[in-house]
């Protein structure tokens, strides 16, 4: 039998224990990252028809990472300000709608495309750059998405939110899904334009 003494040491250990390993999955949950908004020029597209005109491809895809997992590239100039940065997000397609003559698909069906936001690491820490309220293409969800080559042979959404609409209701983001607004009626149009349900 246990002294009172051997009793309130136990016990102290065991709530210690428990404060411990409270603190440590306190400190362990994911933080969501600072977000800073970037204000650019873009061209923009107010009719599906003008979209469909504007890009180079057209394609119904899923984005096969987490976003955090995507490859984020950031340029500096010599003075350590950014010059550019976006996410080289993989995605997995399903059907191809419109494409150049010379675009080859990989035999896996999947290739990178450029999104409009980025991750950049400073001495302050990580910050989440987002071009224009751009929201990034959620994992394993289904887009129709509408790309732009770039002069290095890249692919890059165009028309921002209004370039890319989800397909599977799994993207809670998906500007086209927001009731009773011109991007709700723009996505209708464009889903009843390539017959999509």
């Amino acid at each position: 039998m246990l002294n009172t003494s051997s009793k309130r040491v136990i016990t102290l250990t065991v709530v210690a224990l428990i404060i411990f390993l409270s603190l440590l999955l306190i400190m362990n949950i994911k933080k969501p990252l600072p977000v800073v908004q970037v204000d650019a020029n873009e061209i923009t597209f107010d009719t599906p028809e003008k979209l469909d005109a504007a890009a180079d491809l057209i394609i119904i895809a899923s984005p096969s990472k987490d976003f955090m997992d995507r490859e984020h590239k950031v340029t500096f100039f010599d003075d350590g300000t950014i010059e550019d940065y976006y996410t080289l997000t993989e995605v997995q397609v399903d059907k191809i709608i419109k494409a150049p003559d010379n675009f080859n698909l990989p035999k896996n069906n999947s290739f990178s495309i450029i999104e409009p936001v980025g991750i950049v690491e400073r001495s302050t820490g990580k910050r989440k750059l987002v071009t224009n309220n751009y929201a990034e293409l959620k994992e394993k969800s289904s887009y129709i998405m509408f790309l732009q080559q770039n002069s290095m042979g890249q692919y890059g959404i165009i028309n921002n939110n209004l370039g890319k609409f989800n397909l599977d209701n799994k993207d809670p983001l998906d500007i086209g899904e927001k009731k009773s607004s011109d991007a709700k009626k723009f996505k209708d149009d464009v889903l009843r334009k390539y017959s999509i349900d």
